[in-house]
């Protein structure tokens, strides 16, 4: 059992964000420990197979460390788990594996939190737990009398078991664009319900471009960001741009999916109203038969263990002041659940990491009763 001992700041989290904001911490010279329930990067061992990142490696590097030379444009899910780690031998980064948090209090100067290992005390939480562990599965009518599996995309691995089926994917985010492209390349009869459109992009050009695109959409007014903000409309093949500014929606790379659906590979339908036996039926009053569903249908923050802690806004993000700071508790901070909609999230993340950290060294600094504001 761990015994009890204060650490100024306790990371809950060893992914890209728990490691770049440890990074900068241990940059800093401050104290530090991170709690990982499972492994160095888990929710990496899970990804399903074909997965890859969307933004180029010059871009998609943490602080401090560029990825292998070795490595391809895009590195493969494999690869970017193997960074991860090599990202904490090389930087010597405190993490402890295996040790999960269960429960968090507050007394107004100090945290008390519950781990699998024993009891810590922190003066600064981190939570940097991501979305993985937290997928969105909404109920669908009829569900209960389907014929076939229904699994989230969190459990897709690859097309082998679905061969020789009709399988409806449920979402056209980057997941799900991805995961119905590799079942009609692998002969799966496949279909994609989409409800309130999808923008696509090109992939990028190149490392300097992406900073570049990012940077004018951070620093433009917004009238000009919309502006120059140019999103290719494939409505014909009914994958329609979602309504209002293109700053505000995430965008998929690569136009792998309107191809496939124009080449015939892939079938296109509105939202799905509901199921009844083994035919799923539409928005539009069409209805086809289908042996499986995959629901691309996103994530939500996992942050249960400190839910009751934090407020949320109407898309289920910890509303947080500019240093990632909970407005309910300035010593509780949450990293990686906001993501920009113009930038990888990943390229996002050591900015937003040593802005997070700007914000605990201010706490630190003035005390333990401190509450800075986030414009100090």
């Amino acid at each position: 059992m761990m015994e009890p001992a204060r650490s100024q700041v306790v990371v809950v989290g060893a992914g890209p964000a728990g490691l770049a904001v440890a990074h900068e911490l241990a940059r800093r010279g401050m104290v530090y420990r991170v709690l990982e329930r499972g492994r160095v990067g888990e929710a990496w061992y899970h990804h399903y197979d074909r997965l890859c990142l969307h933004t180029v490696k010059q871009v998609s590097a943490l602080p401090g460390l560029p990825m292998p030379a070795a490595y391809p444009r895009f590195p493969s899910r494999a690869q970017f788990l193997a960074y991860l780690q090599q990202y904490v031998r090389h930087f010597a980064l405190r993490v402890d594996e295996g040790v999960e948090l269960c429960g968090a209090a507050f007394d107004g100067s100090c945290w008390r939190l519950d781990t699998s290992r024993g009891t810590l005390e922190a003066s600064v939480l981190v939570m940097a737990t991501g979305i993985w562990s937290a997928p969105v599965r909404p109920a669908i009518p009829g569900e209960e009398r389907f014929d076939g599996p229904i699994l989230h995309s969190r459990d897709y691995r690859n097309p082998q078991p679905f061969t020789g089926q009709r399988v409806l994917v449920v979402g056209a985010g980057n997941s799900g664009s991805e995961i119905a492209v590799e079942l009609a390349e692998h002969g799966v009869a496949t279909a994609i319900a989409v409800r309130g459109g999808v923008a696509f992009v090109p992939e990028p050009p190149s490392a300097v471009a992406v900073r570049l695109g990012a940077w004018l959409m951070r620093t433009l007014p917004r009238p000009l960001a919309e502006r120059l903000l140019w999103r290719r409309d494939f409505g014909h093949l009914g994958l329609p741009l979602p309504p209002g500014s293109p700053l505000d929606h995430f965008p998929v790379v690569g136009y792998e999916l309107p191809e496939a659906v124009a080449a015939g590979r892939v079938g296109v339908y509105p939202g799905l109203a509901r199921l009844a036996g083994g035919v799923a039926h539409f928005d539009d009053h069409r209805s086809a038969p289908f042996d499986a569903l995959i629901l691309a249908t996103g994530y939500r923050p996992a942050l249960d263990p400190v839910a009751h802690l934090l407020t949320f806004d109407g898309k289920g993000r910890p509303m947080l002041d500019g240093y990632g700071r909970a407005q309910t508790n300035p010593r509780l901070v949450c990293v990686g659940y906001s993501y920009p909609t113009t930038e990888g999230w990943i390229q996002a993340i050591g900015r937003v990491a040593a802005r997070a950290v700007d914000g605990i060294a201010a706490l630190l600094q003035d005390g333990p009763g401190a509450r800075p504001t986030a414009d100090r």
